[in-house]
């Protein structure tokens, strides 16, 4: 394994405990439980469900990108310097669900999130800081995936192998 292998799995190791954080005020219990999608998956790091959010469970895609590099300082807030390339923010953009990228400061282990909208097709050499992984911003995140799956139907109705 190389330093880039060890940098990756610390920083999704990271971004796992900055999402399974416990800081909700209505349960001892976290906003999100992530699932690693292993090597094979290209795209995504982790399917994350929501926890506790009703009778369906919401979920979106995660892809972490870590970085030992400084924050740039020409911008406010300051932007993190990670890169994703187009095809992966093409694949992103096109899943039928809510889909973000983490990047990850490894020295400070600090984590930032940003979505991945429809609309976005270049790639991406730094992130916003504005969205650190704070629990504010996870109860923000927890609420717009759920308002995002509320609008849109979860249920598989129809399907030609019926038992």
């Amino acid at each position: 394994m190389g330093i880039t292998d060890f940098l990756g799995g610390r920083g999704e190791a990271i971004a796992f405990a900055r999402l399974t954080r416990i800081c909700r005020t209505d349960a001892d219990l976290p906003f999100f439980w992530p699932h690693f999608l292993g090597e094979k998956c290209e795209t995504f790091d982790f399917l994350v469900e929501l926890v506790d959010a009703g009778e369906r469970t919401p979920f979106f895609f995660v892809q972490v990108k870590t970085t030992r590099k400084s924050f740039t300082t020409t911008q406010s807030p300051p932007r993190l310097r990670v890169e994703v390339a187009e095809k992966d923010i093409r694949r992103m953009a096109s899943y039928p669900a809510p889909t973000y990228i983490i990047g990850v400061q490894e020295v400070e282990e600090r984590a930032f999130i940003v979505s991945v909208l429809g609309t976005m097709s270049d790639a991406i050499s730094s992130i916003s800081t504005a969205h650190e992984l704070t629990g504010e911003t996870l109860w923000l995140l927890w609420d717009e995936v759920r308002d995002y799956w509320r609008e849109h139907e979860m249920s598989h109705l129809a399907s030609s192998f019926l038992n």
